[in-house]
């Protein structure tokens, strides 16, 4: 048996850090590994920014609840070596990956954070700063989710769908280029022991399906860590909206999660859909502040 306590960090943080890494490294083609974050490298998926990033976490999350937890700093010139690695992974492509850094300001002092994002400042990058998000969780020994006769588990026959549902949903269909979005579902698809992605569709559940109005991604690290898991994302088409579907196909998910799973994890900004989530039985266990930095 693991025992979880010895990390100094949050629980809710640490678990929901090592959540989050694990599912971006589960779909990115590697993952480096310091001390302070993580490098997700997906050159194969260039166009795909979120999949080439690294990620600031001040502390090493591989396994929360085995280690000390003690915050540090990255190196001064941090800045640059994200430009090195970017330059590396570019030199094999065909176009130039952007550096994209995400500073995890949650926990470390303010001055400590204040350095390194001048440090990024100084090196040419635009900075976003403070963007918030809470934090929630839901114990599933008090909620379990509602089967839905609409929502079925999407497998390669409904990627299409999917990938069009998704596009829809946050606007990637108006830039035009969703290739990198294909080759992320079919990743997240194709391995169902840590990715659960189900549809809903509003009108019905005939096979073969021709619609997706919305759709959940539920990462479970299964060999790591049985009992948590991860809502990555949740989404609905722009014409189907307020109609309920989100909070349907999630609570769907939630009712098929495996049963050693206690305690499921999601991030949000809006308030609607922080009511909504409350409604599913989710509840607020803290806030993080995040930073981005763009070359």
């Amino acid at each position: 048996m693991v025992h979880r306590h010895r990390s100094t960090l949050p629980r809710w943080y640490a678990e929901c850090k090592f959540l989050q890494s694990e599912a971006q490294s589960t779909i990115s083609d590697s993952t480096e590994i310091y001390i302070f974050g993580h490098m997700f490298k997906t050159p194969t998926n260039s166009s795909y920014r979120d999949g080439n990033h690294l990620k600031i976490n001040f502390c090493h999350l591989e396994f929360p609840w085995d280690c000390s937890g003690a915050l540090s700093d990255p190196p001064y010139n941090i800045a640059q070596i994200v430009k090195q690695i970017y330059a590396a992974i570019s030199s094999d492509q065909d176009g130039v990956i952007a550096p994209r850094c995400l500073i995890d300001c949650t926990l470390k002092d303010k001055k400590s954070v204040d350095e390194v994002i001048e440090g990024f400042r100084q090196s040419g990058f635009k900075c976003e700063e403070n963007i918030v998000d809470q934090v929630m969780c839901l114990e599933t020994s008090e909620v379990r989710g509602q089967v839905d006769g609409n929502a079925w588990r999407v497998g390669a026959d409904s990627l299409g769908l999917l990938v069009e549902c998704n596009a829809r949903s946050f606007g990637y269909d108006e830039s035009g280029d969703t290739h990198w979005l294909k080759d992320k579902l079919e990743r997240q698809v194709r391995q169902p022991k840590h990715f659960a992605v189900y549809a809903l569709c509003e009108d019905n559940n005939s096979e073969p399906h021709n619609a997706i109005d919305a759709f959940a991604v539920v990462f479970t690290p299964y060999e790591k860590a049985c009992d948590l898991a991860y809502v990555q994302v949740i989404g609905t088409r722009p014409d189907k909206r307020r109609r309920g579907l989100a909070s349907r196909v999630l609570s769907h998910a939630m009712a098929n999660l495996p049963p050693s799973v206690a305690r499921v994890y999601l991030e949000a900004f809006d308030q609607g859909a922080v009511a909504m989530y409350e409604k599913l039985g989710f509840h607020t266990v803290g806030t993080t502040t995040t930073a981005v930095c763009t070359l």
